[in-house]
């Protein structure tokens, strides 16, 4: 049994980031999930506004990326895919603009049935996260 994941993040538009990695954290609609190596084969919905985890990866210690819809897929080959409609890496995270977003929504009122504010306030919260920022 192989020691690391393969994982590989992608949105429609690109690839952001492929790589071996010891372990994947990620929230779904379920819950929270990790997956380390020899996992069982899984196909999740991720979570709304969903951080990714990946620890362990080689260059930097630990990937994290913002998540908004998709879905993660764990195989037996421990390849971990990570299919999301927009992502986007921390490091590509414009904190002021995410944090003026989130701040712009709540001062706005957000109301259950507004599924738009509520989007958007998923959305910059997982980029605050995603940077590191408290959200």
């Amino acid at each position: 049994m192989s020691k690391k994941l393969f994982v590989e993040l992608v949105s429609p538009e690109r690839e952001l980031w492929a790589g071996e990695g010891d372990m994947v954290i990620a929230k779904t609609v379920e819950g929270e999930i990790g997956i380390q190596p020899g996992h069982v084969p899984v196909l999740a919905l991720l979570a709304p506004g969903a951080l990714v985890r990946i620890l362990g990866a080689r260059e930097s210690g630990e990937v994290r990326a913002a998540v908004h819809g998709g879905f993660i897929s764990v195989s037996t080959d421990n390849r971990v895919s990570i299919l999301a409609e927009v992502a986007e890496l921390a490091e590509d995270v414009d904190v002021q603009r995410a944090r003026a977003a989130l701040d712009e929504t709540v001062a706005g009122g957000v109301k259950p049935e507004d599924e738009e504010a509520i989007n958007r306030m998923n959305r910059a919260r997982s980029r605050l996260r995603a940077a590191g920022e408290a959200a």
